[in-house]
């Protein structure tokens, strides 16, 4: 991968994760992560079961993706960023 493009890609990323989330998609956040998706899901069925609804389903901005760093855990890249949300 290019480091220099790094930033772009996880923006795109992001917002693709954050707006599967706010419009409640469990099943994409099982598919794409681990750790945050179980914390993720779980504020999912709290919402549903408070019977509320997030006004917006599009991340409005997840731009400025800030590159923390790399460490490699069981063989796969884990990278580190800040968004502004």
């Amino acid at each position: 991968f290019d480091l220099e493009e790094l930033p772009f890609e996880a923006e795109e990323v992001f917002r693709e994760f954050y707006c599967n989330y706010l419009s409640g998609n469990k099943d994409y956040l099982k598919l794409v992560s681990t750790g945050p998706a179980s914390v993720m899901q779980t504020m999912i069925d709290l919402r549903k079961q408070e019977g509320w609804e997030y006004k917006y389903q599009e991340c409005i901005d997840v731009s400025h993706p800030n590159f923390l760093g790399a460490k490699m855990q069981d063989g796969v890249p884990a990278f580190t960023f800040t968004i502004d949300i």
